[in-house]
């Protein structure tokens, strides 16, 4: 009896478990800048780190033979496709080598993933991103191009994480913005003589 009580309250004690949380944020003023890089996609095209500033950027390494980079991408692949048009950039960067670069499209094929993905088949960006070379691992870049935060490894519920970082990164261009525009902008209080004044409304 006692050893079923036990097991039905550890097995609520699941069902109760909060989500996983955002990651750890570094402060902004705390953050450093990312190294750019470029890297060719797996269509061909050139894709240049520094081109994306202005957006929040999702670097994501993994590779064909690991397990839960294929269980994770999923998921990053739809936080792709809900959050491009609000400002969000994902770089799925393949470290398989030229010998496996077959398997690389035989698996995009497959898995019918929308965000780039990217060919480190010299291992460069990860040595100089990823030196220890964990996979998955995934960067959070801000819209200035700093560092904001990371994450080792995949279990199942880190996707909760993944996507409260993300809305996290986007709220703070979005409290940033109203700040940007350059004072000069704003129109003098005496610019339009006072005959001109917009009437009051009805």
């Amino acid at each position: 009896m006692l050893a079923r009580a036990a097991l039905t309250a550890l097995a609520l004690l699941t069902l109760v478990a909060p989500a996983a949380a955002e990651v750890k944020l570094t402060p902004p003023a705390e953050r450093p800048s990312v190294a750019s890089f470029t890297l060719n996609s797996l269509d061909g095209k050139s894709v240049k780190l520094s081109d994306l500033k202005g957006k929040v950027v999702m670097i994501n390494f993994w590779a064909t033979w690991c397990r839960p980079c294929l269980q994770e991408l999923k998921f990053v692949s739809q936080y792709y496709v809900d959050l491009k048009d609000q400002g969000v950039e994902v770089l799925a960067i393949s470290t398989d080598g030229p010998q496996t670069l077959s398997k690389v499209r035989q698996t995009l094929k497959r898995r019918h993933w929308k965000m780039p993905i990217l060919l480190d088949q010299d291992g460069a960006v990860m040595a100089n991103l990823n030196p220890r070379g964990n996979q998955p691992f995934t960067l959070y870049i801000d819209r200035e191009g700093r560092k904001a935060g990371e994450h080792d490894g995949y279990t199942s519920g880190d996707e909760a994480g993944m996507g409260a970082t993300l809305k996290a990164l986007l709220a703070e261009g979005a409290t940033a913005a109203p700040a940007a525009a350059p004072a000069s902008q704003a129109a003098p209080a005496s610019a339009a003589p006072a005959s001109e004044a917009a009437p009051a409304a009805e």
